[in-house]
């Protein structure tokens, strides 16, 4: 008679294990569910990145920064446009600049996409591009491989 008391605590203490578990499995199921559906599509990116013209311009004098920059930009979608150089060659920081939207939806999504934190805006529709991007000494920073190009 004593092991009838004991059996039932050992099918409630394994039947309270079992739910744990489940609520465990569970959770990761939703946590997991959750990732996979807000995590953007590779195609859709690179399709948002090709309507977007980008202008390239080397403000820091560096030798053909721009073009590397360029080849990289590409690599990942994007619609270069022009490549060139700034009067002015002693940008510290690099730069992304609107060019076609007040609200300055294109430069905010651009500079996300590669890692920039400064953003200004000078919206000029006759120059028939989205975004300029002013490379600065800091390109390291944000363009990690450059250097391997070319």
């Amino acid at each position: 008679m004593s092991d009838k008391p004991r059996t039932k605590i050992r099918q409630a203490h394994t039947g309270k294990i079992i739910i744990y578990v489940l609520i465990v499995l569970l959770g990761i199921f939703l946590v997991s569910l959750v990732l996979m559906l807000t995590k953007a599509d590779p195609q859709e990116i690179y399709k948002k990145n090709a309507n977007m013209r980008v202008e390239v311009l080397n403000g820091c004098g560096v030798n053909r920064l721009a073009i590397k920059v360029t080849n990289i930009l590409r690599k990942k979608g994007f619609n270069v446009v022009q490549v060139g150089n700034t009067k002015n060659q002693d940008f510290e920081e690099t730069v992304v600049m609107e060019r076609s939207n007040e609200n300055m939806m294109n430069a905010n999504y651009f500079a996300k996409q590669i890692g920039c934190r400064n953003i200004d805006k000078d919206v000029d529709p006759a120059l028939y591009i989205e975004i300029t991007l002013i490379i600065g000494q800091d390109y390291k920073k944000i363009f990690a491989d450059v250097e391997k190009e070319f």
